[in-house]
């Protein structure tokens, strides 16, 4: 899993952060607003989606569910983007051998 934090817009000054990631087991990019904390307590989740699996799937979408909170730069899309696809190959690549182990014992 990938975890990334952004700075949440000006305006938002009841907003402590604005994490954004990809969750290779629900296979979903999430976007998770956290308030700002009391003394003493954690922050409250304020907004929370990419929790169900699918939820999100293309960083466009991501953008847009993070575009009310924070900015998603480029490069942060990109590494996102990155991640996805990385976990995809991975996941291809343990489906292939566990095949082989099952074919060739």
């Amino acid at each position: 899993m990938s975890r990334y934090s952004l700075k949440p817009w000006p305006q938002h000054s009841d907003i402590f952060e604005v994490a954004v990631g990809w969750d290779p087991a629900l296979g979903t990019f999430f976007v998770m607003v956290f308030g700002v904390p009391n003394a003493g307590r954690d922050p409250d989740v304020r907004y929370w989606q990419g929790g169900q699996p699918n939820q999100i799937v293309t960083v466009d979408d991501l953008q847009s569910a993070v575009s009310p909170y924070a900015e998603l730069p480029v490069e942060l899309a990109s590494r996102l983007a990155n991640d996805q696809g990385h976990e995809r190959a991975s996941r291809s690549q343990r489906l292939s051998r566990f095949i082989s182990r099952l074919l060739y014992r």
